[in-house]
């Protein structure tokens, strides 16, 4: 089934968040194929912009939040604060929609799962967040 901008129907509508590294990714797919994708500097304002860069995505294709069947993650390895931001998103959408969250990344354009559908993704961090002495060991 191939889906057209604009075009709304009954397919596995997925969005897809990658704040793991300093390109920003979010993307719509159909079925697993990409529809539209925007990509950015997150670096310094991704927690004010994030929501609202996935709001103008769904608008551009005229889809709502409870059009889609699933939000995807990246959980990294990335960095600590884009990865909470990114994560902590994924997370409270798929929560708040009541749809699965799950872990994925993309390859040639393609969805590629990486969990199977879980109530939230965990970070998947490069090293232990040096914030404070940890109390328990990484």
């Amino acid at each position: 089934m191939s889906m057209k901008k604009g075009e709304k129907s009954a397919s596995d509508l997925t969005l897809f968040i990658d704040t793991s590294c300093q390109a920003t990714k979010i993307a719509i797919f159909a079925n697993g194929k990409m529809l539209v994708a925007k990509e950015w500097n997150g670096k310094d304002d991704l927690s004010e912009i994030l929501l609202i860069k996935i709001d103008a995505l769904l608008n551009e294709l005229k889809v709502v939040l409870k059009d889609l069947c699933q939000i995807a993650v990246n959980p990294g390895p990335g960095s600590y604060t884009g990865l909470r931001i990114g994560i902590t998103v994924a997370n409270f959408l798929a929560w708040s929609h009541n749809v699965p969250v799950i872990a994925a990344e993309i390859k040639n354009n393609r969805l590629i799962k990486k969990n199977n559908f879980k109530k939230f993704i965990l970070p998947n961090y490069q090293k232990c967040p040096h914030i404070t002495k940890p109390k328990v060991k990484c």
